[in-house]
């Protein structure tokens, strides 16, 4: 009888642990190939569909729905999908599934409540992530130093998707440096460490980045900086400064130079992007782009904060570079623009201030909510949850922060990555506070 009643449970695992195999290889190939690993599939099912139809369906199968919404940005994530819903529908029957794809900045959010039920049905999974990441940043490092820059000088040789001529890798600048954070945070915090080449390796992959990209740079110095505020101890910090230093020196006594696209990678370089965050430079193209971007933004807050569209925004479906007058080929990857170089201006303009108010409630409630877990782990000496919700934290503010200054959200090389690490974020802070009241109280002596 027993043999026959867990039959079905055995069963669910199964299919659980199966999903979660397939989560990580999808992950995987979107960190290593980008664009290109995207369009596995046929349209409308894109590999990226595919997780999230197949994840919804384990979740059903598993159960743990009350735990996707149990939490304050669970439930906020859950009120902004319908609004995003409300605000798609009625536009797919003009834009057909332009107006789904434009929506997937919010709908794959709920792979989110898909991670968090998985996880929170076994927590041993939450172990098996981090082990397998440990794997990946290892993995990363090794291969990303070397792809990236022969995807640059090799663009045009990179054999093509037949029906969409993407190539089969099709990296841009700001998604490889956030995950070149990301392995920077797990090494720093602990979780892993490297050799001096691996070391060296990650080094001067962030610097390609940070040649070639502003807001890649950003992505991958902020959230180290908040990661060393919050945890300043790492046994790896010296080595890595160490590294660099020794590099930004021999490039100056050098002056070495390295093509990478239409940048190059040099100290002048890295000052000059530097320079161009602050303020301006000399330099047409850099001050060209970040004008541009403020022109649009001021566009969008025009039609909806000061506007019209205040309540509704133009929806999702219609192309708002077309539509707002500020379309582009994207020089990154040769595509004409759909939405503007900033996730925030794009909820902005496609679902009016009610939908820009629940995503910045949104991202301040899973911030509130990790840092709550964070100071609780610390205050009860639990070293390495509380490294663990600062990693989950800062790799995630590195998308945030990518996504302040390019198309990041809107497609799942990095929405997916996103979705996931807010996602493990809530589970992990439900896991850790269940571990808590499990806890045998001490005896009174």
């Amino acid at each position: 009888m027993s043999a026959v009643l867990s039959t079905p449970k055995r069963s669910r695992t199964r299919a659980a642990d199966h999903y979660l195999t397939f989560l990580m290889v999808v992950l995987l190939g979107y960190s290593l190939a980008g664009r290109g690993f995207a369009y596995i599939g046929a349209p409308p099912l894109f590999i990226g569909e595919v997780l999230l139809l197949s994840g919804l369906l384990v979740m059903l199968r598993i159960g743990g729905v009350f735990a996707t919404v149990s939490s304050l940005p669970g439930t906020l994530l859950s009120i902004l999908i319908v609004w995003v819903l409300a605000r798609t529908l009625p536009y797919f029957g003009t834009y057909s599934f332009d107006a789904l794809r434009d929506s997937v900045i919010v709908m794959y959010g709920l792979l989110a409540f898909v991670v968090i039920a998985l996880l929170y049905d076994e927590p041993e999974r939450l172990r098996r992530l981090v082990l397998a990441y440990g794997g990946f940043a290892v993995f990363f490092v090794t291969v990303m130093p070397v792809v990236y820059p022969l995807f640059q000088l090799l663009n045009a040789q990179i054999p093509t998707w037949p029906r969409y001529g993407v190539p089969f890798i099709s990296l841009r600048p700001g998604e490889v440096g956030v995950h070149f954070a990301g392995v920077a945070l797990f090494v720093l915090l602990g979780f892993r460490r490297l050799n001096p080449l691996h070391l060296a390796m990650l080094v001067f992959g962030m610097a390609l980045v940070a040649a070639h990209s502003r807001g890649g740079m950003l992505a991958i110095v902020v959230p180290l900086a908040v990661a060393l505020a919050l945890v300043p101890r790492s046994r790896q910090l010296a080595p890595l400064l160490g590294i660099a230093a020794v590099t930004v020196i021999v490039a100056l006594v050098l002056n070495l130079e390295i093509e990478v696209s239409s940048r190059k990678l040099s100290v002048e370089q890295l000052v000059t992007n530097v320079m161009s965050i602050m303020g301006t430079t000399d330099t047409a193209t850099l001050d060209g782009t970040k004008q541009w971007r403020i022109m649009w933004w001021d566009k969008i807050i025009g039609y909806t904060v000061q506007g019209d569209h205040f309540w509704d925004g133009k929806g999702f479906g219609i192309n708002l570079a077309d539509d707002d007058g500020f379309q582009v080929v994207d020089a990154e990857d040769g595509q004409v623009l759909r939405s503007p170089h900033n996730a925030h201006m794009t909820i902005l303009a496609r679902a009016g201030v009610p939908g820009f108010a629940l995503w910045v409630a949104l991202l301040g409630s899973w911030s509130v909510f990790m840092m709550r877990a964070f100071l609780l782990a610390r205050r009860n000496g639990d070293r390495a949850w509380a490294r663990l919700f600062v990693f989950l934290f800062c790799y995630w503010l590195s998308i945030v922060i990518n996504a302040s200054f390019d198309v990041t959200l809107e497609g799942p090389m990095l929405g997916i990555w996103f979705w996931v690490l807010f996602g493990v974020g809530i589970a992990a802070g439900l896991i850790y506070r269940n571990e808590l009241e499990n806890r045998s109280p001490l005896p009174h002596s």
